[in-house]
Order: C-alpha cells, then sequence, then structure tokens
C-alpha cells in the first residue's frame, strides 16, 4: 500500500502520542523521542560471543560491551577516565625550536635535489638526519603507553546443555538489555528466564538481575592484564557474596635508569566492588581471576560499582558502600530511576522520518554518544569507554587533533544536546598549558599552537612534536572551533567568557605565523596538509593547505565577533581584521572535470586523499554554502562531485559537506554507512579504494576491529544538516531532500539560540515552530518561494512584522517566545 502523508503522519499511533492529532497553532510538533528510539531496539537472535558482535550500554563515563556465548554472559568494562597514564618524556630534551626544524628540512630538501630528486615527497622519511629527528620525537609515541585500561570482565556461567540463547533485545530508549534463555533441566522441565543488564545513568553502577532462579553455575571477575605492559598487578579479592579489584596507575613511566618509578601525588587508580544477592561460596583468587559459585538453585542479582579518585577521593571506600547500598534498593527502582534520566536526554529533540533506515541511524548513533559522552566526565578517545584486552588501544586510544577527536562532538548542538560538549570543553582547557609552551618555546611565538595527539593524562609534555604531522597548523584552529559553536548556538555568554581566551590565543598564534607575501596576501608556510605529502623539497607542497585557511578564516571570524560582543581586546582588532580580509585564496585549478579546489598550492589532479581536505571551505571552515556566491558555490560543488577518497576517515565529513551543499543523496549515504556497519550497530571506518596510500594488497577492514570508532558516533549531525542549517545565522528547513522521503523533527538547534521544529510531507514544508530562547533577530529562508509567508507569536496569535529580502524572512524575537511560520 502507497504511504500518504495523513497515513505517514498517523503510522506510530500504537507507539504513544507521537503523533496525535494536528497540534493548537504554535504548539511544537508532538513527537516522543523515547518511542520512536524503542522501535530501534538492537536485537539478537544467536550467541554473540566476539567482543565485535556484543551490544554497547553505558551511561557516559562507565561503558560496557555484553556478549553472550553459548555457555556465558560477558561483561565487559570501561570508563573513560581509566587510563594507564605513564608517558615517557625522554624526547622533551630533545625538542628544536621550529626554525631548527626548519633547518632540517631545508637541509633534508637540498639532500634531495642533490640526489636528482627534486619532486621528493614525505623528507622526514627519506632523509636520513632528518627521519632521525622525527624517529628521536615518535620515541615516547612507540611506547606501550599510555592507554585506555579496561576494567575487567564479568563471566556468568551455565551449563550449556541446559541453557538456550534465544534472543537479546538491547532497548536503547532506555538502556537496558534483555537476554532471553531457556533453561531445560534434562528432568523434563524445560521454562523461560531473562536476564537484564544496565548502566545506571547517573551513578557508577552496573546491574544484572534474572526474573527467576537462574542456573548460574558460577561467576569470574577476570581483571584486565597485560604483562608487557609493566604495571602493578592488579588487587583482587573475594569473600562470600562480593568481590573487589583494585588497580594501580603510576603516573611516572619507567626508564632503564629508574625502572620502578616512585610513587606520586598524580598517580591513579580504579577500584571495583560486586555484590550478589543469596547465597554464594567464594573459591580462592587466582592471580588472574576471582571465582564465585552459588550454594543453591537462586535468582541472580549483582550489583557492580566502579569509581575512581576523579568520582571520590576515597574511591576504594566509596566502591564498596556504594555497590552494597544500591544492592539493598529494589532493582526495578533502579531501573525506574535510570530510565527516567534516559527519557530525560530523549526530550530534548526528536526527528522521524518515513526512511526507517535513516531513522535507525538517527536513534542508534544518539543512544551510542549518550553512552560514552556526559558533563563533567573525561571525554572519550578514539574509541571511547569499551574496551577489552588490547581492543580499543590502537594510536593509544588517544585524541587525534586533525578530525577523529572534533568529529564526535559535530553534531552534539544542532541535536540540542549542548551538555554533551562539556567534556572537550574541559578537555581543550587542560591542553592549554601544552599549547602556550608550543607557541612560546618550539615557535617563539605569543598565543596557543595545539598538539597533533594529546591524552587525558597529568604530563605536560607534548607527546607528538615530530615532523610531518605535529606541524600540521589545521589542528590548532580546529582544536578550539567547537567552543565558538558553543556560543553560537546557545549565547551563552558565561560559556562565551570562558573560551574566549583560549579562541584569542589560538588567533593571536594564527596571525603571527602567517607571512605577508609580495601579492599583499597572507600566506601559510610552511604547512603540512593532513597526512599527505610530508615535508617536500622547498616548500612545494607545503603553502597555503586549504584547510588551514578556511579554518583560520573561521577563528578570526568568531574571536572578532567575541571580541566585541564582550568588549574586550579592541586593539587587537584591526590586526586580526587585515589578515582575515587578506588571506591568501584557496589553491585551485582547471582539471579534467573543471575548476576544483586542492589541498595546497600546485597539488597534483585526481589525488586520493584521505580525509575530504579540499572540501574544507564547506565544512567544517563553514565559509562556503547555499548562502554563497554562484561562482563560489559552483566551485564547492564540483570538488565535492569529483572528489576521491580512499575511505576509512570520511563516513561523516563528506556526506555532512555534501549536505551544506544540498547535494548529499541519502540513499548513497545510507549505503556508505551500511558498508562501514559492525555487527554491533556501529559504523567503523572501513577503506574503500586503492590508489592513495593502499594498495591491493590492504587489507580494507584494517581498522574495522581496532575498536568503535567514537567518531563515526557523529552520523546524526549528516541528518540534522539535511533538516535544517542555521551555520550561517540563516534558518534553512529542508534544504538537503534527495531520496529523504517525508520526516519532521521537533527542536533542533539553530544558531541563535533558536530550537526549531518542521515538517516536509516530500514536497512542502509545514508546521514551522520557532522558539527564541536568547530574544536574537531571526532570519528563516522562506520555504514558499513563490508564496508570502507571515510570522505570529505563539501564545498570543499575534502576528509579528516581518521583512523579506532576497529570499529571507527577518524577523525580531523575545526571549522564551515561541513564534510560527506559515
Amino acid at each position: 500500500m502507497k504511504t500518504t502523508r495523513r497515513r505517514f503522519l498517523g503510522s506510530t499511533a500504537a507507539a504513544g502520542a507521537a503523533f496525535a492529532a494536528p497540534p493548537p497553532q504554535g504548539a511544537a510538533p508532538p513527537l516522543n523521542s523515547a518511542e520512536i528510539a524503542r522501535r530501534h531496539s538492537l536485537v539478537r537472535t544467536q550467541p554473540t560471543p566476539n567482543f565485535f558482535e556484543g551490544l554497547l550500554l553505558g551511561n557516559g563515563d562507565i561503558g560496557v560491551c555484553v556478549t553472550v556465548r553459548p555457555d556465558a554472559m560477558g561483561i565487559h568494562i570501561g570508563k573513560n577516565d581509566v587510563w594507564d597514564i605513564r608517558v615517557s618524556e625522554e624526547h622533551a630534551a630533545h625538542i628544536k625550536p621550529f626554525r631548527e626544524v626548519l633547518d632540517l628540512w631545508k637541509r633534508a630538501g637540498e639532500e634531495a635535489k642533490r640526489r636528482g630528486q627534486p619532486e621528493m615527497t614525505f623528507l622526514e622519511s627519506h632523509i636520513d638526519f632528518f627521519r632521525e629527528y622525527s624517529e628521536l620525537m615518535q620515541s615516547s609515541y612507540r611506547k606501550p603507553w599510555p592507554r585506555p585500561w579496561p576494567c575487567g570482565t564479568i563471566w556468568l556461567h551455565w551449563d550449556p546443555r541446559m541453557v538456550r540463547v534465544l534472543r537479546q533485545d538491547l532497548d536503547i530508549s532506555a538502556g537496558v538489555l534483555t537476554v532471553r534463555l531457556e533453561y531445560d533441566n534434562l528432568r523434563g522441565e524445560v521454562r523461560p528466564i531473562r536476564l537484564e543488564c544496565f548502566v545506571s545513568r547517573e551513578n557508577g553502577h552496573i546491574s544484572v538481575t534474572s526474573d527467576s532462579p537462574a542456573p548460574i553455575l558460577s561467576a569470574v571477575y577476570q581483571p584486565n592484564w597485560d604483562a608487557a605492559a609493566k604495571l602493578p598487578e592488579p588487587e583482587i579479592h573475594a569473600q562470600d557474596v562480593s568481590f573487589s579489584g583494585y588497580q594501580y596507575f603510576p603516573a611516572t613511566a619507567p626508564t632503564d635508569a629508574q625502572p620502578n618509578p616512585p610513587k606520586t601525588k598524580d598517580d591513579r587508580n580504579f577500584a571495583i566492588y560486586g555484590v550478589f544477592a543469596g547465597r554464594w561460596t567464594a573459591g580462592s583468587a587466582e592471580p588472574r581471576h576471582i571465582l564465585l559459585e552459588p550454594a543453591e538453585f537462586q535468582p541472580l542479582r549483582l550489583d557492580v560499582a566502579l569509581f575512581t579518585p576523579r568520582d571520590v577521593a576515597d574511591n576504594v571506600a566509596h566502591a564498596r558502600a556504594e555497590a552494597e547500598r544500591l544492592a539493598a534498593v529494589p532493582v526495578a527502582d533502579l531501573r525506574s530511576q535510570s530510565a527516567a534520566e534516559w527519557a530525560r536526554f530523549w526530550s530534548a529533540s526528536s526527528v522521524e522520518f518515513e526512511d526507517r533506515e535513516l531513522e535507525e541511524i538517527w536513534y542508534r548513533n544518539q543512544y551510542f554518544l549518550a553512552c560514552c559522552l556526559k558533563p563533567g566526565k573525561v571525554a572519550p578517545g578514539l574509541f571511547g569507554n569499551w574496551s577489552s584486552g588490547k581492543i580499543g588501544t590502537a594510536w593509544h586510544g588517544d585524541y587525534h587533533m586533525n578530525y577523529n577527536t572534533q568529529q564526535v562532538w559535530w553534531g552534539v548542538f544542532s541535536s540540542n544536546h549542548a551538555e554533551q560538549h562539556e567534556p572537550y570543553t574541559g578537555l581543550v582547557e587542560s591542553l592549554m598549558p601544552m599549547a602556550e609552551w608550543n607557541a612560546r618555546v618550539q615557535f617563539g611565538l605569543p598565543g596557543a599552537y595545539f598538539p597533533h595527539s594529546a591524552y587525558p593524562v597529568p604530563s605536560t609534555v607534548n607527546p607528538y612534536p615530530a615532523p610531518p604531522w605535529g606541524y600540521e597548523i589545521c589542528e590548532t584552529p580546529w582544536t578550539v572551533q567547537s567552543l565558538w559553536w558553543q556560543y553560537r548556538y546557545t549565547l551563552d555568554l558565561r560559556y562565551l567568557e570562558r573560551v574566549y581566551p583560549i579562541l584569542r590565543a589560538a588567533a593571536e598564534f594564527l596571525v603571527a605565523f602567517v607571512q605577508k607575501g609580495e601579492d599583499g596576501k597572507y600566506h601559510i608556510v610552511p604547512t603540512v596538509s593532513p597526512e599527505n605529502w610530508g615535508a617536500t623539497v622547498d616548500f612545494r607542497l607545503n603553502r597555503d593547505c586549504i584547510i588551514d585557511l578556511a579554518l583560520t578564516a573561521f577563528v578570526l571570524d568568531a574571536v572578532l565577533e567575541g571580541s566585541r560582543t564582550l568588549d574586550l581586546d579592541a586593539g587587537q582588532r584591526a590586526r586580526w581584521q587585515e589578515v582575515r580580509e587578506n588571506l591568501a585564496p584557496y589553491p585551485a585549478g582547471e582539471g579534467p572535470y573543471g575548476r576544483v579546489w586542492l589541498d595546497v598550492r600546485d597539488a597534483p589532479f585526481e589525488y586520493v586523499y584521505n580525509v575530504p581536505v579540499t572540501l574544507a571551505p564547506v565544512f567544517p571552515g563553514e565559509q562556503a554554502g547555499l548562502g554563497s556566491a554562484p561562482e563560489l558555490l559552483d566551485v564547492a560543488r564540483r570538488t565535492t562531485r569529483t572528489i576521491r577518497l580512499e575511505g576509512g576517515n570520511d563516513l561523516v565529513w563528506q556526506p555532512l559537506a555534501r549536505a551544506r551543499l544540498a547535494m548529499l543523496d541519502l540513499d548513497w549515504f545510507k549505503r556508505e554507512v551500511l558498508y562501514c556497519m559492525t555487527p554491533l550497530g556501529i559504523a567503523n571506518d572501513r577503506v574503500r579504494q586503492s590508489g592513495g596510500r593502499y594498495s591491493d594488497g590492504t587489507d580494507f577492514d584494517f581498522m574495522m576491529r581496532m575498536g568503535v570508532w567514537t567518531e563515526n558516533l557523529s552520523l546524526p549531525a549528516v541528518l540534522n544538516e539535511c533538516l535544517l542549517q542555521s551555520y550561517d545565522g540563516v534558518i534553512r528547513l529542508f534544504p538537503n531532500t534527495i531520496h529523504l522521503g517525508k520526516a519532521r523533527f521537533r527542536d533542533l538547534r539553530a544558531a541563535g539560540a533558536f530550537l526549531v521544529s518542521a515538517s516536509w510531507d516530500g514536497k512542502t514544508v509545514s508546521d514551522i515552530v520557532l522558539k527564541s530562547e536568547k530574544g536574537s533577530p531571526a532570519r528563516v529562508v522562506n520555504p514558499w518561494p513563490s508564496r508570502k509567508a507571515s510570522v505570529r507569536e505563539a501564545r498570543s496569535g499575534n502576528d509579528v512584522a516581518c521583512n523579506e529580502r532576497q529570499g529571507i524572512l527577518e524577523f525580531p524575537t523575545a526571549a522564551g517566545a515561541s513564534y510560527t511560520v506559515r
């Protein structure tokens, strides 16, 4: 049966009040996000013994991956602030000032020319003396530490002759996993058993229960152990109905001269404590695990508490006290409290798509993000808070500041979850001492230069000051970009006061680093395109990287507006403005398909890039889009249409840029996501083509089993940009509808501190409501170009004066008021 708009809007009546009768004029569309999320539960109908087949739980701090073997359930536990925090700092004494690095670079170029290879790229790898310095600067990074440290695994064993795994259901609306078993006692009795597992949304608590006596043979707590890590042994204990684990993390790395460093005030640890209900007997504690056995056939209840000193000073005593306290609370109450917090999270915004695959992408990834992001907690690294053994430790599981880290937060503002950005703000603040040292000591310049890699550890030594990637200039403006986004989308002046010094420091470095050329333009030389070319002879491919230029423009625009808003630094504005207005043009040329952008000046056409670097003026630079001049928009679209990408680093970035240009085919987008999908239900990084860094001999799946790539959890950002765009201060409703289908949304956030709701029936926009949080003027593209639009204040129904200029509706708003547009 063909779905009509009437049928679509009424199709979920059974799921609650999501699609009741049309709301009163001015009311937000009645979408119930939690109800819609529930229909996108993750389901398994077979055992899932492997970590990458498991089901993910979390509360924004603690992460759990539950695997179910034919003979046991495994609860793999991680936490955002549980790290082996040691950083080897031997390289620090050998970090050369930038001018000396440039001397090495220039000498390496001369050596390449002497060899008759003036086209040589990656000088730092091919010229011995340059390679030796680069390797010395990477020596710290080549250690096995620092890294996320798993908090261990709890195994609940049963007899597979008697127990059959039937089904697993993860309800993402409440974060509850239900495992359905069938128990056969081999004497004629067959009955169902249900296990439930959840992580309490607002506490460091993991709950596992059964609905009836469960045939559990034993429970094992197995702490993580890696002899190569050279960490102290984990301390584990068991008695009667409880067990405990403790892992100590020294802050000082061992050296040949000091293999066992003394304790310091910066050392850290984690403590875990578990309590079983009923009668249990503790077995002997082996060096690598604890065994407990039930004394009788009984219902299962396990309450686990996990804390670090960052949560509470005496985390060891607190973990025990909390586990014992929570074990005395009815589990139904704990589950209800956690579900209420999840409902509060889901209430912030809502979307519905006629295309259920698109809807699934939005809701499941919102759930996964909420599992690993929470205000007041540590920002997740590359692989979030889900780990087991060495899963989640590639590249130290660190913060990569050339897109991986930033991408996690690309959709939190438009999704109306600005609170999820708080851990990133804290991360950037923690990096400021290092960034200021880099600028002052390494470069001899003012401001702050942010590192290529970073960790949530006490050390403030730049862990990777190695050429070439340690000299990607784009990483400084990129690191601070989302600080400005949070202000733009919330207009929170207190937040702006907090982060403005960081924005200013980045701007100060950038305007000091640029060089004015004979053409009167400010050039960025030398620099390094993100993981392309390396160091080249005479800076041949190290000039005016397009992403450096686009993000420098973004940050200068931001600091200028921030300065005026706070009435600060008036004396610096002229310099900032001069550089901003005279930045070098984007590198471009006439390729086989016409004029396109390049990553650096003189770069070859048709290169296979690792990231969509040539799309930087569109995103993340936000210097080109639907409001741009036709000739700029033409180049942007041609570049986007013809870019060659190897895959593995563009699953969000490329389609987001396409959506910004109203050229994203959502059927293509779904296929790309499906290509990268894992049994976990998350999309990981997967290679798409050879010809760039990869060859036919490359394992295209080599990144797929490294861990949970948190960067791709930002996929909702792509869909948000199809529904609503506002980055330039102009609200555009449903700007990208290629194979979108019917859709509607409630309370997506727009720049200017607006919450916006609207519907799309496949042809026409309707049900437009704007809630103004701060009373800023509204600018909305008229979604009915051939018709006059009117605006009314929702509560009073009074008309609001509205001007239309070049298709853009402009009208004043009052803080706290809502407006309808029709």
